[in-house]
């Protein structure tokens, strides 16, 4: 026996139970999806298009997890991986998977999960846009070091996988790894140390702890070859009017922000961050009186801010996505445009079905323009979005 009968007649594999499986695509998270006699089953690792043997690790109420025994049939899109650790190591869990097949995945995904939130939703959907680079671009890591190891998390394990470089960063940070390390086994300490290296905007290597009081650098793109063309995007898509102000939020140390005030030299320009040292650190480069940066979570801006007609917003959120009453004030304020960047596609297609819940609610209705997905993080499951909203006139 090796299944039990779950809601709705179908037969739940058992706990411990090895089972064959044919992987249809992948998920959010990563996990390569098959069904099993009328249950869906997510497989770390596998790769669409191939027959697996699989063991039973989790069984809930609608799902089941397995890890992977065997590859019985490979798919056409499995490949070995290009770094020796990229089975162990939990920083990287598409290497098995072409580039090319990790970027169709990625923009099925987007629009798979927009059109599950929002099923009547019709904008147009751009192809992804392909990063420069493959490996080598990651700009900022966050290496652990104990008992002599230096390196990052295995895979669902706070064991640590030993390193002397990783392929998915630059250069200027692996030449380093034997210099922090040894850094790192000078503090003589027997406890875990959560590091960060980066590279600096002057372009030094720099690295440091990262303790429970400070939390490094605060969120940055790691992917500067690609944030370039995600930028002008994102200015090539809020066009050519003349907006009277231009709300940067969740503006970080103003990624978005700065190329905005330089493209719309009359709009009065906004930023909101929570972190203090991105704040600090926009507010050292402002040198126009038309620009502002406020240190506020974006909700408790929202109750105070005066967003008109004739004003962007730009949406940066981190992976949480805004809230219910960001979307809500929005779509309230009926702002000429939105320009949102997400880094997860499930609360983005969340936040756009909130604000358009929200706009037919108000009478203020707005549409979805258009969609991209980004090649942000090869590798990886992870895809970064941008979408435009428009007042729908």
């Amino acid at each position: 026996m090796s299944a039990k009968t779950s809601k709705g007649g179908a037969q739940a594999p058992l706990l411990g139970s090895k089972i064959k499986l044919h992987i249809e695509k992948l998920a959010i998270g990563g996990a390569g999806v098959a069904r099993h006699e009328g249950v869906v089953v997510f497989v770390p690792q596998a790769a669409p298009n191939e027959d697996v043997l699989a063991e039973v690790t989790l069984v809930k109420k609608n799902f089941a997890e397995a890890k992977l025994v065997e590859v019985l049939k490979p798919s056409p899109f499995r490949r070995e991986p290009p770094c020796p650790v990229a089975s162990v190591c939990g920083g990287c869990n598409w290497q098995h998977l072409t580039e090319a097949e990790q970027r169709k995945q990625k923009e099925q995904l987007v629009l798979e999960t927009i059109k599950k939130f929002n099923p009547s939703l019709s904008f147009d959907y751009l192809p992804i846009k392909e990063s420069p680079r493959s490996l080598r671009y990651r700009n900022r890591i966050q290496p652990k070091f104990k008992h002599n190891q230096f390196g990052f998390f295995a895979r669902n394990s706070h064991d640590i996988v030993e390193i002397t470089d990783c392929l998915i960063t630059e250069e200027a940070l692996t030449q380093k790894f034997s210099e922090v390390k040894t850094w790192a086994q000078q503090k003589n300490s027997k406890e875990l140390q959560r590091l960060e290296m980066y590279i600096s905007e002057e372009g030094s290597v720099r690295y440091g702890l990262i303790t429970d009081e400070d939390d490094g650098i605060g969120f940055s793109q790691v992917n500067r070859f690609q944030n370039e063309d995600l930028v002008q995007t994102a200015l090539d898509w809020a066009g050519e009017n003349d907006y009277q102000n231009i709300f940067d939020l969740y503006a970080g140390a103003g990624n978005f922000t700065f190329p905005f005030a330089q493209k719309f030299k009359n709009a009065q320009i906004t930023g909101v961050e929570l972190n203090p040292k991105l704040v600090e650190k926009a507010k050292s480069k402002i040198k126009e009186k038309r620009m502002k940066y406020f240190l506020s979570d974006v909700e408790s801006y929202m109750r105070r801010a005066v967003i008109g007609s004739q004003d962007l917003v730009v949406l940066d959120p981190p992976r949480a996505g805004a809230s219910e009453y960001i979307m809500r004030a929005l779509a309230a304020a009926r702002p000429k445009r939105i320009i949102y960047i997400s880094c997860h596609p499930v609360s983005l297609a969340r936040d756009l079905n909130w604000i358009f819940a929200w706009s037919q609610k108000l009478g203020t209705p707005m549409k979805l323009a258009r969609v991209q997905a980004f090649e942000m993080f090869p590798q990886t499951d992870h895809v970064e979005t941008i979408a435009e909203l428009r007042v729908d006139s």
